[in-house]
Order: structure tokens, then C-alpha cells, then sequence
């Protein structure tokens, strides 16, 4: 493999590793999709070789089949990489229809060894588990949602503290909308006759509003993320970055990089939909932690039956816990869950629509989380003019 190859390769698992896996140039199902899965689809067949230990055997001739189901793992491993033309302990390369059709048949022969009864029944419950495993690893190494998730984790705890100060700034008026929702009496009785089932149904419309208002959103501004006029303005993002000393010189032809594929523009809409979506979720989550702390000092059991229009609370139905501090009783129940919860849901989306719409919210919150993307996409401008053969681009399409 040549340097710039070497070089290439470095910064395409480097756009993995940020969740923008769609960034890399020619992405490919066979080459860069399933052979970033072959470990994951190889473990899996190795776990189900255990279903060996069925009802036909014990002892040591379940062993010997365990050990038969091993080589034959192995075995089929080696062929196919001797009619590849591959070294034979080497992992693929490029994984295709041999490899998956294994996947799928090699884990039945053990249930086939291993049980007496139902015997097709359960070849198909394996075969169709593990198609359902593959698509959903599929979507997840795909998109790189996993990476994805790391990367915006990580951008939460480094904005901490500026996600506290803005939760701080946005609280009272956060507040003042659900104080009097909070205090309400038609508001408890409705919590007193949610059944979960419907209260389910409520918070996936909510988070369904929610989500497809803030990916609109993010979605306009991926397109500006990836332009830059002059090499200098390229330069400063890519420093610790795979591509550092690969930028051209300032006085060189200005960046004229391709732009972003449909699914690329969508990779880095979903990496800036993930993170602005974990800290709405924890903006959220304090509103609803506030809420379940200031029901249980101010909303005494009396007031509760009276608001719920109900006989009694009762410890199975109600979840009713009591505690006794400060010679008063203090009661948590399934109506406050639910209240709190229906308020920092609500209170959430609120946040959402503030955050996108404001535009001082919006550079407070979502400064950081831009810059990160904007370093993918100078890394981006650089593989494309050094390391990708110029005329040779198709990003963003699945082969």
C-alpha cells in the first residue's frame, strides 16, 4: 500500500471515529460497511454455536459438537478466503454474498446437531434473527450511528458547563410556562386517568414534532458548513487531525470541493440532529427532576384526592410511597410522575423551538457542536483535493 493510500485510509477511519462515515469517497456496502461489521457478524455466529446444547446429547458429546461447530467455523472461514484469493487467516477485504449466505446457514447447523423437536421452527426463528441483526448493524455502522453517539456524549460533558449556564438563562421563562400547568387541578385528573399506553402515544407525537422541527433546522445550515473560499480559513481546523501538514498553501487555487452527496448531507444533519437532541433530552430531564422534587413539598395528600377527584391513594395503583420529614408527610405518586414528566416534555420542545428560532440561543447553544462539524468538513476539503483522484468522486452513494 503506498503512502498516500496509508494517508487515505487513516482519514477515512478518522471520519468514522467523528460518526461522518458518508464523508469518505466511494463508501461502499462490501468494502467499508460489512467488513467494519465482519467482527460483530462473526461474534454473533460464534455465540450461536452454543445452541449445540440442545436435547439430543450431555456431557462430553455436546462438547465434541461444540468443538465440531468451532472448526467448521474456522473452516468455512479459510475457504472462502482461499477462493478469494486472500491470505487464509487474513479478515476480509470486501465482504459479499458468500460471507453473508454463511452467516445466515452456518448457526443453524448446531441447532440442527443439537435439537430433536421443531427442527425447521428453529432453523427459521435463526435464520430470521439474524437477518434482523444484520439489517439493524447494517443501519448502525452505515449512518455510523454508535461513533455518532460517542461523538456527541463527548460534547455534552466538554459543554457542561455552558449547557448549565444556558439551562440557568432559559429556566424562568421555561418555568413560568409550566408553573401554572403544574398547579392545575384538570391537569392531575388528566394524569390520574393516563393509561400508559396513551401517554406513550403522547410523548412519540411530541418527540416526533419535536425531531423533525430541529433536523429541518439543522439541515439548512450542513450545506454552509461545508464551504470554505480560501486554504488559510481551512487551516486552523485541521490541526490534530489526519490531515495536518496535507493543507495547501494559502496562495494556492482556491477549494473547490465537490458538494456534499445526498447521503453525506444527511450523515452530517444526523450527527448535529443527535447532539442538539441529547441536550435537549437533558435540558428536559431537569425540568422534570425540578418538578418531581417541587411536587413532593408542596402537594400534600388531601389536596391530591380533592384534585384527582378520587376516594383514596392507594400504594399499588397509585405507587403511593410516604416519608415524614419535618412532622409533615411528603408522598410520591404515580399522578406526580406523570405530571412532571408530561411537563419536561413539553418544556423540552419548548426549549427546542427556542434554541432554533432565537438567535442568541442558537449561537450560545450550538457554537461548539458547529465547530466540530466544520473541522470534519476542512478535513474533508483537504482528502479531496490531496488524497481523492481528482474526477473520481462519488460521495455520500452506497456501491
Amino acid at each position: 500500500m503506498t503512502a498516500r493510500a496509508l494517508e487515505r485510509d487513516r482519514t477515512e477511519r478518522w471520519f468514522v471515529r467523528q460518526g461522518l462515515p458518508n464523508l469518505i469517497d466511494h463508501y461502499s456496502v462490501r468494502e467499508d460497511v460489512l467488513t467494519r461489521m465482519f467482527p460483530f457478524m462473526a461474534l454473533v455466529v460464534f455465540l450461536e454455536l452454543f445452541l449445540v446444547f440442545g436435547d439430543r446429547w450431555s456431557g462430553i458429546s455436546q462438547g465434541i459438537a461444540l468443538l465440531g461447530g468451532v472448526l467448521l467455523m474456522l473452516g468455512a472461514f479459510v475457504v472462502v478466503n482461499r477462493l478469494r484469493g486472500r491470505p487464509l487467516w487474513m479478515l476480509p477485504d470486501t465482504v459479499g454474498t458468500p460471507e453473508i449466505l454463511l452467516y445466515l446457514v452456518l448457526p443453524a447447523i448446531p441447532t440442527a446437531i443439537g435439537a430433536q423437536d421443531a427442527l425447521g421452527e428453529n432453523i427459521l426463528w435463526i435464520v430470521g434473527i439474524n437477518i434482523v441483526i444484520l439489517v439493524v448493524g447494517f443501519v448502525l455502522t452505515s449512518w455510523g450511528i454508535l461513533p455518532m453517539m460517542r461523538w456527541s456524549l463527548g460534547q455534552v460533558r466538554t459543554q457542561m458547563y455552558d449547557i448549565a449556564n444556558l439551562t440557568m438563562k432559559s429556566l424562568p421563562i421555561l418555568l413560568l410556562f409550566s408553573a401554572f400547568i403544574f398547579l392545575n387541578a384538570e391537569m392531575w385528573q388528566v394524569a390520574n386517568d393516563f393509561k400508559w399506553p396513551y401517554f406513550l402515544c403522547v410523548l412519540l407525537l411530541v418527540l416526533g414534532i419535536g425531531s423533525a422541527f430541529v433536523m429541518l433546522s439543522v439541515k439548512r445550515i450542513t450545506v454552509d458548513l461545508a464551504r470554505f473560499h480560501r486554504w488559510e480559513d481551512v487551516r486552523p481546523f485541521c490541526d490534530a487531525t489526519p490531515v495536518e501538514g496535507m493543507v495547501p498553501a494559502n496562495d494556492d487555487e482556491e477549494p473547490h470541493t465537490p458538494p456534499l452527496g445526498r447521503r453525506a448531507e444527511w450523515n452530517v444533519a444526523l450527527l448535529l440532529f443527535v447532539s442538539q437532541a441529547i441536550q435537549i433530552l437533558l435540558v428536559a430531564v431537569v425540568i422534570t427532576a425540578f418538578y418531581l422534587l417541587f411536587g413532593l413539598f408542596t402537594v400534600r395528600e388531601d389536596t391530591l384526592v380533592q384534585w384527582t377527584t378520587t376516594d383514596a391513594l392507594t400504594r399499588e395503583a397509585d405507587w403511593l410511597r410516604v416519608w415524614s420529614v419535618f412532622g409533615d408527610k411528603l408522598i410520591f405518586t404515580r399522578q406526580l410522575v406523570l405530571v412532571s414528566a408530561f411537563i419536561g416534555m413539553m418544556s423540552g420542545l419548548q426549549f427546542a423551538v427556542q434554541v432554533v428560532t432565537d438567535e442568541s440561543y442558537r449561537e450560545e447553544f450550538a457554537e461548539g457542536m458547529t465547530a466540530e462539524v466544520r473541522e470534519a468538513m476542512a478535513v474533508r476539503a483537504v482528502y479531496h483535493r490531496v488524497l481523492v483522484e481528482p474526477g473520481n468522486v462519488v460521495e455520500g452513494d452506497i456501491d
